[in-house]
């Protein structure tokens, strides 16, 4: 009982987590990368981080990983700065989600319901830690 209790418990955390991970991504995009000008949310992530396209960031990964993840700090920095958060206490960037949320348009609240549903059901059929078939 115990065991099952602990299983349920880190599927919950997980699924916070991941819910959190892509409101954050969508809200970079969102807030700070221009999605007017882009057809879908992750090449307003990408010009977020100052990419102009996903060219762009498949050469930056396949030279210095460590550049693109400094970017995404900065971005989620600067995310965090608009809402009146300082990024350097975690606590305090889970109270800014709520307005963060609210903010997004209906498009881009859609995207993240679509991105929710898609991990709880990878969740549920205990397929999360597998990769997906690109065939």
């Amino acid at each position: 009982m115990k065991r099952d209790f602990q299983q349920r418990l880190a599927k919950l955390e997980s699924q916070a987590s991941a819910r959190r991970d892509q409101l954050l991504l969508l809200a970079i995009a969102y807030y700070l990368g221009n999605p007017t000008e882009v057809d879908h949310p992750i090449d307003a992530y990408w010009h977020a981080l100052g990419y102009p396209s996903w060219y762009e960031v498949k050469q930056a990964l396949g030279k210095e990983r460590s550049e693109v993840e400094a970017r995404a700090r900065s971005a989620y920095e600067k995310l965090m700065a608009k809402f009146g958060v300082s990024s350097m206490y975690e606590w305090p960037a889970i109270v800014a989600l709520e307005p963060i949320e609210a903010g997004l348009s209906d498009e881009y609240k859609n995207h993240l319901k679509g991105w929710i549903e898609s991990a709880l059901r990878r969740l549920r059929s205990g397929d999360e830690n597998n990769p997906r078939d690109s065939a």
